[in-house]
């Protein structure tokens, strides 16, 4: 079996049909923020229910009673939403419905949607989640995507876990870009990612909070987190 890790935009002209044929386990990563979001609501025992755009968050919070409206887009907050895509923000809540919308990772989890197995990761639970992927015993495709075109590298360290565990397990690295992610990132530290980009947008704009909560809990997840008709929830 292989892993691959692709970078992808977050509105593809096509739903990334190429990459899904053969039916590979899909694992979607946004690290900052929208993947870790969506794994700490998750964790809180609320709802969470990732979408691709504003039109779409207000009609499917039609459907809910009470629910909260999170993300952001272009990194600005959302006029009518409750909260901005900030982990830290979502982790005060529980057992509410979040409809979950940001610049780069819904629209990808969105698009990704009809593939059979398609689980968020974050550094919470890369762990769980290679494992997860693992015990499917099909292909991976790692999906990371791209923000302002750029494969950050919050993302790349994040695919670097994954791919190392799954090589770990007997995988096969597909492509030169696999390899030598797992080979640049594979066993490296949470702090490798403090020269992103992401990482100077979230201090620039005082989102320290949020960068705080993403390098303090390190898989801390015991689980990972699939879509489910639309719809994030733990793994059995």
């Amino acid at each position: 079996m292989t892993v691959s890790v692709t970078v992808v935009p977050a509105v593809p002209a096509t739903p990334y049909n190429d990459l899904f044929a053969g039916d590979p386990v899909v694992i979607v990563s946004d690290v900052i923020r929208a993947t870790t979001t969506a794994a700490t609501a998750i964790a809180r025992g609320n709802r969470c229910i990732p979408v691709g755009s504003v039109d779409a968050a207000h009609a499917e919070a039609a459907n809910h009673p009470d629910p909260v409206l999170a993300g952001e887009q272009g990194g600005e907050h959302i006029d009518g939403f409750h909260l901005g895509n900030s982990p830290a923000a979502v982790d005060e809540l529980r057992d509410r419905t979040i409809i979950l919308l940001s610049s780069s990772g819904t629209p990808v989890l969105h698009a990704a949607r009809a593939v059979d197995d398609v689980f968020v990761a974050c550094l919470r639970n890369s762990v769980a989640t290679a494992q997860a992927a693992a015990q499917l015993s099909r292909d991976v495709v790692f999906l990371a995507a791209c923000t302002r075109g750029e494969f950050r590298d919050e993302d790349r360290l994040l695919a670097g876990w994954i791919v190392r565990n799954l090589m770990d397990r007997g995988y096969a690295a597909a492509d030169t870009l696999t390899d030598e992610t797992a080979r640049t990132w594979g066993n490296a530290e949470p702090s490798a990612m403090l020269g992103s980009a992401s990482v100077t947008f979230l201090e620039r704009h005082g989102h320290h909070a949020d960068l705080e909560f993403i390098l303090t809990r390190i898989n801390d997840l015991p689980y990972a987190i699939r879509m489910e008709k639309g719809e994030l929830a733990r793994a059995t």
